[in-house]
């Protein structure tokens, strides 16, 4: 198992996109069978029914697996990266994975650009990447609608306690994603869906966006969640099924307190341990037959401490410089500048923070392939803007008028942000 782990691990960190510079804490996402864009159709393919979007992800990862399965849970934990699961394992605090290793499948994978929870999820639902979903970023310009809007709030971005809000401006998540979704693919063939999430986010706009055809269960606690998925396999032996859950905490924790707080590993452990005791070891032998889960991320995190220096109200030549505030996320902003500005943005980075951001313009980054293989959706080109900033190290860019609260971050290219895990368990 470490074998593999290190072989992708290095296939992925040495993998540089045509068009755009090496760094040693940049890691460019794979697409091309080691990325999250690839878990669509690798559910489909353990499924063994025909698989949509991305291929599945490439024969290293699935060798193993001769046979195909009945049932296939995915446990998305958001902002779990590949190196936070590694020293939870190594602290103690994952036994109940660490002990599975041995017949299971481990190794790195990437997430999509931007690293982003609404970006990535989408990609989950749909099987291809942002740049031809189009949910491109945390806050992504709209010509449509006319504002920057917040994908997961489905509210305009300056707007405070509006969530959903944007249905007054006509917005249908129904409609608003035009690429087929897995909930439906699996279901016109044969195969039922179910998604388990917090209560507070089930029929949230995002979650109304994905999960057509789904059966959607709002789960209140952990216990919660690994007594009804327990219950819901139990009670269906003899079905092809897939089953979706996703649990939010480590983000929260992350955001709040940065992810090398104590924190974030008693959670995971305290969730691990309920996994364990309460689904894995309850399962019928029927549910565990021809059964697999596969634990992964959406993104990872890195920690970024409070710097005025990257606050944009400390900056206001360079805000003059600009059509709007940055949008998408604070370590991948998209800049919408004015005409004939590019030269003098290019120069402020240079002066104020050098070496802190790469800049790459929006034809640059769509050449590269950062935003996925394609095809383009055609809206995107308006969503990305003129410049992408790309972050170095633990830099950031917050705009001025918001609070800047956040000691871990994420949405850019740190491999701490872009690598993720791959763990196939057969139960």
């Amino acid at each position: 198992m470490p074998d593999l782990q290190n072989k992708l691990e290095n296939v992925l960190k040495e993998f540089t996109p045509g068009g755009m510079e090496r760094y040693p804490d940049i890691l460019y996402p794979q697409y091309q069978g080691y990325s999250l864009s690839n878990i669509p159709s690798t559910v489909c393919h353990l499924l063994n029914v025909p698989g949509m979007g991305e291929p599945a992800l490439c024969g290293e990862y699935l060798d193993k697996f001769t046979e195909s399965f009945d049932k296939v849970v995915l446990v998305v934990v958001d902002a779990l990266g590949y190196d936070l699961l590694n020293r939870f394992m190594d602290s103690g605090k994952a036994d109940a994975l660490k002990q599975r290793l041995g017949e299971s499948v481990y190794a790195p994978m990437t997430s999509i650009c931007p690293s982003t929870t609404c970006s990535a999820l989408t990609t989950l639902w749909t099987g291809v990447s942002p740049v031809t979903h189009g949910v491109i970023g945390y806050e992504m310009w709209s010509k449509e609608y006319g504002m920057v809007i917040n994908n997961i709030l489905h509210s305009a971005m300056s707007f405070a306690g509006d969530t959903g809000g944007l249905r007054r401006a006509g917005f249908d998540p129904d409609q608003f994603l035009d690429q087929p979704t897995l909930g439906t693919h699996l279901s016109n063939l044969g195969v039922e869906t179910d998604a388990f999430m917090h209560y507070s986010i089930g029929g949230s706009g995002l979650s109304t966006m994905h999960m057509k055809n789904v059966d959607v269960h709002g789960f209140i606690s952990e216990s919660d969640l690994w007594v009804s998925l327990r219950n819901k396999m139990n009670n269906n032996p003899g079905r092809k099924a897939y089953y979706y859950v996703y649990w939010s905490p480590i983000d929260t924790l992350t955001h709040r307190f940065g992810a090398d707080d104590e924190r974030l590993a008693h959670e995971f452990a305290g969730f691990i341990d309920l996994m364990r005791s309460v689904f894995m070891d309850e399962l019928s032998d029927n549910a565990k037959r021809k059964s697999i889960m596969i634990i992964t991320a959406d993104h990872g995190s890195v920690v970024t401490p409070r710097y005025e220096e990257f606050s944009l109200k400390n900056h206001p030549i360079f805000n003059s410089l600009l059509r709007i505030q940055p949008t998408c996320e604070n370590r991948l902003a998209f800049l919408y500048i004015k005409p004939g500005a590019e030269g003098a943005i290019r120069q402020y980075f240079d002066a104020t923070w050098p070496g802190k951001f790469s800049i790459i313009s929006s034809k640059q980054a769509f050449d590269a392939g950062l935003f996925g293989p394609g095809p383009n959706k055609s809206a995107v080109d308006d969503r990305v803007g003129d410049l992408v900033a790309i972050a170095h190290g633990d830099s950031y860019l917050w705009r001025g008028e918001k609070p800047n609260l956040m000691l871990g971050r994420h949405g850019g290219l740190h491999p701490d942000e872009m690598l993720i895990p791959f763990l196939a368990i057969p139960l």
